[in-house]
């Protein structure tokens, strides 16, 4: 069984651009990508770090 991603990063229409566990990759990937509406997720049970540039999520993106 493969491992859940801890962050995602998505832009409008549901394209996702970034799926890992690197919150150093999923900030600069949503930072060149912020002008198209792009949104940073936190897949994790517990946000240790809560920031302006990323959301907790819950929904089926983070646990499929």
């Amino acid at each position: 069984m493969s491992k859940k991603p801890r962050y995602i990063v998505m832009i409008k229409g549901g394209k996702t651009l970034y799926r890992g566990d690197s919150r150093l990759f999923a900030w600069a990937i949503w930072l060149v990508n912020r002008r198209h509406k792009a949104m940073a997720y936190d897949c994790g049970v517990w946000v240790v770090e809560p920031a302006y540039w990323i959301s907790v999520q819950s929904n089926h993106d983070c646990h499929d």
